[in-house]
C-alpha cells in the first residue's frame, strides 16, 4: 500500500528486503496509531506513508538501538504531532479571519464558530460505553491520547513508550495516570448512570 514512495529508490536488495518486511509488519499498526491520533482516515494514510518515507531514507542508519516498531512509532507520533499543530493553525486562522469579516455598514461581525458535537452528557446517554471511551479518546489534549493509545491499543510497556516519546519512565507513569483520570471523570456519568438502571 504504501511502497511506491521508495521503490524509485535504488537500494540494495539485502536492504530494500529487509525494510519491505518492517513495512509488512508494522503499517497496519501505524495507520491504526495515526488514524486513531489525527481523526481523519486521508491525513493517517498520508502519515503512514511519509512516516515509512523518512524511515526508508533513515534505514541506512537506523542501528538497532530502539526496537524496529518503537522506531516507527516515534516518527509517526512526531509526525501526527506537527500535522496537529499546523492544523490547528489553520483553524485558528480561520477563527481570526472570520472574526474580522464586517457586515454591510463595515461593523465586524464578531462570528462564534459553533460546537457541532453534542455535550459529552448527551452522548454518553446515548452511546455503547466502547463509543463513549473512543470519542473520549478523540477529545483528549494530545499528550493524553497517544500516551493512552500506545498503551491501551498498542500494548506497549513503559519502557517502550518512554523510548518512543522520548520521555523518562517517571514522566510515563505520570502522564499515564492523569490520561486515565481525564478519562474517568468524563465516564462517571455514564458509569453512575449505569449503576442505577
Amino acid at each position: 500500500m504504501w511502497q511506491e514512495a521508495w521503490l524509485s529508490v535504488r537500494w540494495m536488495d539485502d536492504d530494500a528486503a529487509e525494510f519491505e518486511a518492517l513495512v509488512t509488519a508494522y503499517e497496519r499498526r501505524i495507520y491504526n496509531l495515526l488514524l486513531r491520533m489525527v481523526n481523519d482516515p486521508e491525513d493517517a494514510a498520508d502519515l503512514t506513508q511519509e512516516t515509512f518515507y523518512r524511515a526508508f531514507r533513515a534505514f541506512d542508519r537506523f542501528r538497532g538501538e530502539a526496537q524496529p516498531y518503537t522506531w516507527l512509532y516515534r516518527i509517526a507520533v512526531n509526525l501526527a504531532h506537527d500535522h496537529m499543530e499546523k492544523r490547528n493553525r489553520i483553524r485558528r486562522r480561520e477563527i481570526d479571519m472570520a472574526s474580522l469579516e464586517t457586515d454591510e455598514w463595515g461593523e465586524p461581525t464578531g462570528w462564534e464558530p459553533v460546537d457541532p458535537t453534542p455535550s459529552p452528557e448527551q452522548y454518553l446517554l446515548q452511546q455503547e460505553l466502547t463509543e463513549r471511551v473512543r470519542e473520549l479518546i478523540r477529545q483528549m489534549p494530545p499528550d493524553y491520547r497517544e500516551i493512552i493509545l500506545l498503551r491501551e491499543y498498542e500494548e506497549l510497556s513503559y519502557e517502550e513508550i518512554a523510548e518512543v516519546l522520548g520521555i523518562t519512565l517517571e514522566a510515563v507513569r505520570s502522564r499515564l495516570a492523569r490520561a486515565r483520570n481525564w478519562l474517568r471523570v468524563r465516564l462517571a456519568p455514564y458509569i453512575s448512570q449505569e449503576g442505577s438502571e
